[in-house]
Order: C-alpha cells, then structure tokens, then sequence
C-alpha cells in the first residue's frame, strides 16, 4: 500500500470513529442528573406566590439546585408533550393537571391541591352600566374575554359559572375565547372587550408586571358553589417519581412555610380550598 492510500485509510478511519462518537452521544443514555438538581415548570400568571414559596423552599433546602420555569400553563403542557422533563409541574387548576396525568406524563398519585381561587368578572374602567352578573346580557355589553374552557382550568370554571348561572346560553354568542389567559385579561385591560372573566388575583395580582389592575375594576365575585372548586396543583413528573427532590418539594408546598408564603402574595391557601 502506498503512503497516500495509507493517509486515505487513516483519514476514514478517524472520519468513521468521529462521527460514530457523534451518533453514540446523541442516541446513548443521558448522563445521570446530579440529585440536588430540581427543575420546577411552573404558570407565570402565579409568579409572585410561587417566587415566595420557592424561595423559602431555597432557604430551607440550600443544597437543592432549584430552578423553575415560567410560562403558559399551555405553553408548559406543550413543551412536556414534545419532550421536555422537568421534575414537577405546577397548574393554575384541574384542566392542565388532568390533561398531564392522563396523558401518561404525570404520575396521578403524586398530584397535590396547595391552593385556591376566587373567580370574578371584570372590566375596563371605560364600561359603564355593569354592576352584576345579568347586566353582561344587555346590548351595550358586546364582547367578553374568557380563555378557551378547553384548554385553560380558568376559562373552565368560568363556563361553569355562567352555566350555573343559567347566563352561558344567553352570553355564548358574545364570549370571544382566547388560547391563553393572558390573552383575555389583555384584551380587558385594553379596552378592546366591555367585560371579561378571570381569577380574582391572577395574574392582577399575582403576576402585576403582566397586567395592570388598574386598568380595570371588579365588577362581581362569582358564588364558589357554582363552579367546581378551583384547585391549583403541583405534581411530579412520571420519568422523575423516583427522585427524591421532586416529591420533596410538592410536600414542601403543603407546608405552612409555602401556605404563608402563597397566602401572602395573592393566592389562597389550601384551608380555603372547599
């Protein structure tokens, strides 16, 4: 063999292990995560009571690497659809969880309520002649946000609450279903709808930097018997039941510590949960 042909076999060679490297490393086992590490995907219209309870779990736990994600709860259950696994996974209500858990990412029995909701129809400013529930029926009310009932637990238990009402037939034509919570609230807070439907702080409250309450007004408290009790939930990954951390900290958010700390910053606390 010459020289030249010799320098071809070894520069194939080299070619072959290198991209046999590349394809071990793409398709082989991850490496093992290190078991402080806790990755949290959480709702950001929660972001307020959530930075306060996770920030007493870092005070309390400081050898736990803690980070959490923000986004639409849609947003959220989408990314854990296409792959992403975190360790736990917070819900603004029943709606996310149950698509999670039935959906085989979410282990059911790790599923836990750690707070509520009040549930309120609000307005811009601008909206005059509404004082209740009924006056939404009058002409001069043309349009109402609510987030799409199929897809986010706020726009369920608004449907719910109309329906219980007896106003959801009465209003359906005038409701404009939005695919995110933040869509609607925005489209009160701007003017651009007479009325719309949304949780009593959030993300008003609990995520200010989103949507300014002072935009707006609170028009009437919906009764909590008619919808289903509002349940915000956090539960664990299915591929991460067995880490410790991970049920570590859905216990930690039933503690008094994380119900002060929610309690404090918008949301209520589980004793308020019927």
């Amino acid at each position: 063999m010459t020289r030249s042909a010799q320098i071809t076999v070894i520069v194939l060679l080299v070619a072959v292990l290198t991209m046999g490297a590349v394809l071990l490393g793409r398709g082989g086992a991850k490496a093992p995560r290190d078991p402080n590490d806790l990755l949290i995907y959480a709702p950001c219209g929660m972001t307020g009571p959530l930075v306060a309870a996770t920030q007493a779990f870092r005070t309390a736990h400081p050898d736990i690497d803690l980070e959490v994600k923000y986004d639409n709860a849609i947003v959220l259950v989408r990314k854990i659809r296409r792959g992403d696994r975190p360790d736990v996974f917070i819900s603004p209500g029943e709606v996310e969880m149950r698509q999670m858990v039935e959906e085989g990412f979410v282990a059911g029995d790790s599923v836990r309520d750690f707070g509520t909701l009040d549930l309120v129809v609000f307005a811009p400013r601008s909206t005059e002649n509404l004082e209740t529930f009924e006056d939404l029926k009058q002409p001069h009310i043309k349009s109402i946000a609510l987030a799409d009932p199929d897809l986010n637990s706020v726009g369920y238990y608004g449907r719910e609450a109309l329906q219980s009402l007896g106003l959801w037939d009465a209003l359906a034509g005038k409701i404009r279903p939005r695919e995110y919570p933040l869509e609607a609230v925005t489209l009160v807070t701007d003017g651009t709808v007479e009325a719309g439907i949304t949780y009593l702080t959030c993300p008003l409250d609990t995520a200010p930097e989103k949507a300014d309450a002072s935009e707006v007004r609170i028009v009437a408290v919906f009764p909590r018997d008619s919808y289903p009790p509002i349940r915000c939930q956090v539960g664990v990954l299915r591929e991460n039941i067995d880490r410790p951390v991970s049920r570590q900290f859905v216990e930690f958010m039933l503690s008094d510590q994380a119900q002060q700390a929610i309690s404090a910053n918008g949301l209520l606390p589980l004793e308020e949960l019927q």
